[in-house]
């Protein structure tokens, strides 16, 4: 108390505050402070959980059917923080981020309704705060459309005010069928999604929603409207209600966790640097907000990774300290969300555990790849990226480059699958090849899709001469080659980019033909199953390739959009080879059973499988497949050696010699 200065008071004036000191220093409490407190207001605020417990104001839309309370108490502590009695904003800046379903939009409609109710207990608000006759003291929703922004504002609040006695008692009803609750006039209610929408008010509170999904193809366009927008409604915070070197306004930043570049991410650790005693972040996994109660009490293990390691579910009983030595952080999850982390860990992270995953700009890890790649193996195409086009006289052909010598003999009989990521000018095509070379014995419910393994026979990017187009004829042309060269070409596809003529003539000359757009994601899953299998491989070390800097640098520069799914490229890069393989891979993927046992299996495993097995059952399970054949057994099967004969003209038996 000592501090406090008493120089420029009156002698009046000095003689009131020390008759105030003294009545805190005898009780801790002095009416002729409340009073001058008090003066200004026409009714006396109650506090925030009072506020939000008290049917009198909005107890019924923060209790169940039962009249129990559905706040937790996680964020009764931070709203006791940022109000820490009826009069005291503490802060000017409240970021929630973390996982969903946490809750933030209603509680920020909630500390809306809240600062609303103070606004309306004072006798004169627009006197108190020092505006204009003209002006309204403004409470802005935002959102990243106008639309979103009014289903808070007049879906969320509006609805949270209508259950308020209090509130119905101090407003207005208007609309026919859409019914709205208006408060006074000094006060307005602005929803908006451009800085235009705020420009040159007096805005007392606003809440910004999911401000880091601002849909715009640029992300420098993003950050630049979401700044845009902040900065104009601080403006109108600092300028019109700042007194003293204190505001009572305050801006609510809300999104759930994406990537570690999205606006919020970065917004964050900006707000701590530079106002770190003005700003409440709440960032926390749905786990430590909801009660305890919630969950079961199980838990399970998962390894955080970072751009070089792929973020993993832990095994039950794994040695934790492995994983820790390998640069792993680790969490423990509550077993409710084992099954959400197993579809998609990187969304399961950002969603439930609040985590932005660097996985989302690194899809595949440089480490995972280091770790596929065979240096013994080439890639038989004499350079990465060949020039060659549809001039008159470019007479070039992609086998002119090819280098057959560099293929293992032994590899030409396994099935080859290839895909062509196609383009005219601009982009190159990529077209690319792999082998099956083996797949583990099936068991019952197994997909055996997920037991294959490959090898990359070759990849190459196709690019255009200036002024020329890539020919969809060569295209064709060297697949032919590759066949009468030997190579068992057991499937061909491309991407859905001018695919039907193509289609149609490989079609035409008997090669088994697929349209597949590895860049398709499920709309339900938001999962890219091509290049989900496509990683998978690589992780679990079923694929080889060998060391081309082009195709690397396609691979571990691949970013996937956890909102849409999509698995892309950064500016500045490609990935029509890296599309290429990922689209042979997925091809072959679906052909598992085609390929089970009749190509590429060691004679070891050929031997392993037949002693685990009598041969008698063998023979009767032969008999029963060709019994489920159609009536002409002969027409359909043919070992090499001819169409098999019918011996006796029924399907008694077979003889095989």
């Amino acid at each position: 108390m000592s501090n406090i200065s008493l120089e420029n008071l009156s002698e009046q004036e000095r003689a009131a505050v020390n008759k105030i000191l003294k009545e805190l220093s005898a009780g801790g409490s002095s009416l002729r402070l409340n009073s001058l407190l008090y003066a200004d207001y026409k009714e006396i605020p109650v506090d925030i959980i009072t506020f939000i417990e008290d049917d009198k104001y909005l107890g019924y839309a923060w209790k169940d059917n039962e009249g129990n309370s559905k706040l937790y108490p996680y964020w009764a502590n931070v709203l006791k923080q940022i109000f820490p009695d009826p009069f005291t904003t503490s802060v000017n800046n409240l970021i929630e981020s973390g996982a969903r379903g946490l809750g933030k939009s209603e509680i920020a409609v909630t500390v809306a309704a809240y600062l609303m109710y103070r606004v309306m207990c004072l006798k004169n608000p627009i006197d108190y705060y020092g505006l204009k006759p003209t002006e309204k003291i403004c409470f802005a929703f935002m959102n990243i459309t106008k639309d979103l922004a009014e289903d808070i504002a007049n879906s969320k609040f509006q609805n949270t005010i209508k259950l308020s006695p209090w509130f119905m008692n101090r407003g207005s009803m208007v609309g026919r069928e859409n019914i709205l609750w208006v408060p006074p006039d000094y006060i307005q209610i602005i929803i908006g999604s451009q800085a235009s929408h705020v420009l040159g008010l007096p805005i007392f509170f606003a809440f910004f929603d999911e401000i880091s999904f601002i849909r715009n193809q640029d992300i420098d366009k993003q950050k630049a409207k979401a700044i845009d927008m902040i900065d104009t409604a601080i403006g109108g915070m600092k300028t019109r209600f700042i007194n003293r070197g204190k505001s009572p306004t305050l801006l609510i930043l809300a999104s759930s966790k994406r990537s570690e570049k999205s606006f919020l991410e970065v917004h964050m650790k900006k707000k701590l640097e530079s106002e770190k005693e003005n700003v409440i972040i709440v960032d926390e996994p749905v786990w430590n907000i909801k009660p305890a109660s919630t969950y079961s009490g199980k838990k399970f293990k998962v390894a955080l990774g970072n751009k070089f390691l792929m973020s993993q579910i832990i095994p039950d009983g794994d040695n934790i300290d492995i994983w820790r030595d390998k640069g792993y952080t680790i969490i423990d999850v509550p077993v409710e969300f084992r099954a959400d982390f197993m579809d998609d860990i990187e969304r399961a992270l950002c969603d439930f555990a609040g985590i932005s995953s660097s996985e989302i700009t690194k899809y595949i890890s440089g480490a995972a790849v280091s770790e596929i790649k065979n240096e013994t193996m080439v890639n038989p195409f004499t350079k990465d990226i060949i020039e060659i086009g549809n001039a008159p006289d470019d007479k070039l052909q992609y086998y002119d480059l090819f280098d057959i010598s560099k293929v293992p003999q032994e590899l030409k009989s396994k099935p080859l699958f290839i895909h062509l990521d196609m383009s005219v000018s601009g982009d190159m095509t990529g077209i690319a090849g792999v082998w099956i070379t083996g797949k583990k014995p099936a068991t019952e419910g197994v997909n055996q899709a997920n037991d294959l393994s490959f090898r990359l026979a070759f990849s190459v990017s196709v690019k255009a001469p200036k002024g020329y187009q890539v020919s969809f004829e060569k295209n064709k042309n060297f697949i032919y080659w590759l066949k009468e060269r030997g190579f068992k070409i057991a499937g061909v596809s491309s991407d859905s980019f001018q695919s039907v003529e193509t289609g149609q003539v490989l079609t035409s000359r008997g090669y088994k033909y697929e349209t597949i757009s590895v860049d398709r994601v499920d709309p339900q899953t938001h999962i890219c199953k091509p290049y989900q299998y496509f990683r998978t491989t690589i992780y679990e070390k079923r694929l080889q390739i060998y060391n081309s800097t082009t195709l690397i640098d396609e691979i571990i520069n691949l970013e996937r959009n956890i909102n849409t799914g999509k698995v892309d490229h950064p500016d500045g890069f490609r990935k029509d080879v890296c599309d290429a393989v990922c689209g042979a891979i997925w091809n072959a993927s679906q052909h598992a059973e085609e390929f089970a046992y009749n190509y590429g299996e060691s004679l070891q495993t050929a031997v392993d499988f037949n002693e685990s097995f009598n041969t008698t059952d063998i023979i009767k399970d032969f008999e029963e497949s060709l019994k489920k054949r159609p009536e002409n057994v002969a027409k359909y099967i043919d070992f090499g050696f001819g169409p098999a004969q019918e011996i006796f003209g029924s399907n008694d038996g077979v003889i095989m010699w």
